[in-house]
């Protein structure tokens, strides 16, 4: 079996009905940085809400759990400025709900990789279902500006034959499973 990224019109379908793939679903390109359906993915939103990690916390992050208060919550309408060399959690507009043969792959946008800005999103496993948490990385030596309710990152969706384990049927549990926004290392 031969696997391509999924068309517009196939993105479009998977939208369309009781489970829809994106939530809310907009149907052609708008915005600058441009958000909504491509031709061979959709362009994701930032949404308002970041997580920055609170340097006097004395926290040291950790992938197998890390408390609250190593992170401040931010709220920005707008613009949210990213420090240079510093990282905050940001979180997708969007909802996804994968169907068990869809797999997602999201990539950062041109013109913010222009800027220095690098989005880290793990694949979206068949079967996830919630809002996607992105790692912002600044790497340049100025800051950068991220324009919340625009275009941050492409995810682009590939369908093959469905797998025997879905993202909640993982031995390890689907610990990010419905999650509704912004999530730390759990």
């Amino acid at each position: 079996m031969t696997t391509a990224p999924l068309s517009d019109r196939e993105i479009a379908d998977l939208c369309a009905g009781p489970h829809p793939l994106i939530s809310p679903f907009v149907p052609r390109q708008e915005g600058k940085p441009s958000y909504g359906l491509g031709s061979f993915g959709y362009d994701i939103r930032l949404g308002a809400r970041f997580l920055v990690p609170d340097r006097g916390s004395g926290v040291t992050l950790d992938p197998q759990g890390t408390p609250a208060g190593a992170f401040r919550e931010v709220a920005c309408a707008g613009v949210f400025k990213l420090a240079p060399g510093t990282f905050a959690l940001g979180e997708s507009v969007e909802r996804f709900a994968l169907p068990s043969d869809v797999l997602g792959l999201c990539f950062g946008k041109s013109s913010y990789a222009r800027c220095g800005l690098v989005v880290n999103v793990t694949p979206l496993e068949p079967g996830w279902r919630g809002v996607l948490t992105m790692a912002l990385i600044n790497t340049s030596p100025l800051p950068i500006r991220l324009h919340t309710g625009q275009g941050i990152a492409q995810v682009v969706f590939f369908r093959g034959e469905r797998p025997s384990r879905t993202y909640g049927d993982k031995e390890a549990g689907g610990a990010y499973q419905d999650q509704t926004g912004l999530a730390l290392p759990r």
